[in-house]
């Protein structure tokens, strides 16, 4: 990373209220009992992935990128982050990889291109440094609520990730979470705005979090009417993920 996207990304990482990213990432692996004990208490997250998309990225090959995984463990991937957390391999800027072209089999990268000024150069990025062949595999937002870790600048329809990845082959976008997930995410998101759950005085963010988590586990049954409604031809214009899996073309033109 060179010393303007060290400053950059410094500026961008102590902007998030509250808390520094590098301890909330760091918080996130906690895992202790007690951590757990409440992590029973939260409400089940009011998202049904459709079977349809591709699972969880494995690594392949001698060398597999997983492009902003901070806060994840990832066994058999280069975990490649702006932050130096427990579990990133390499500090870097996922526009500039520091890796010569045509050297990985996959690269993952699973909500990131939202939370990066430059989604087509990252995207470029990826192709360059992937093998003839090679797989990435995309997870994007649609309709979904503004989510900053630390920024978030884009969202993306399917005909605009048919341009995005346009110089990939073997592309197949479809719906990861759909229309019901959707409206669950806003309504969920609608209601801390009501109800704060983040600062203010302790007793009210307790009793705030107590309402927003009933609400929480009232409507996650919902989440499963997109068994039905992630088949209709319009699933689509209500999306709230999208999921890309292509390769790299063996003969570039």
């Amino acid at each position: 990373m060179d010393p303007v996207d060290r400053i950059r990304f410094q500026t961008l990482l102590a902007r998030e209220p509250g808390v520094q990213m590098k301890e909330l990432y760091a918080r996130r692996r906690l895992n202790g009992a007690a951590q757990r004990f409440v992590k029973m208490l939260y409400p089940p997250e009011p998202v049904y992935v459709n079977p349809k998309a591709p699972p969880i990225p494995q690594p392949k090959g001698e060398l597999s990128l997983w492009l902003g995984g901070a806060g994840l463990h990832l066994p058999g991937f280069v975990n490649v982050d702006v932050v130096a957390v427990t579990g990133v391999n390499l500090v870097a800027n996922a526009a500039k990889l520091p890796f010569q072209p045509n050297c990985c089999d996959s690269v993952a990268c699973l909500a990131l291109l939202e939370h990066v000024p430059d989604p087509e150069r990252v995207v470029a990025e990826m192709l360059r440094v992937l093998k003839p062949g090679g797989e990435v595999q995309v997870v994007v937002p649609f309709c979904h609520p503004y989510h900053g870790y630390p920024t978030d600048y884009s969202r993306f329809s399917r005909e605009g990730l048919e341009k995005l990845f346009a110089a990939y082959d073997n592309l197949e976008i479809g719906i990861r979470t759909g229309p019901t997930t959707t409206l669950l995410t806003f309504i969920t998101y609608y209601s801390k705005l009501i109800f704060p759950v983040h600062g203010g005085h302790t007793l009210r963010r307790g009793f705030n979090r107590l309402l927003v988590g009933g609400l929480g586990w009232a409507i996650a049954p919902f989440k499963y009417l997109d068994i039905w409604l992630n088949k209709s031809a319009h699933a689509h214009v209500l999306a709230n993920h999208f999921y890309v899996s292509a390769r790299k073309p063996r003969v570039l033109v």
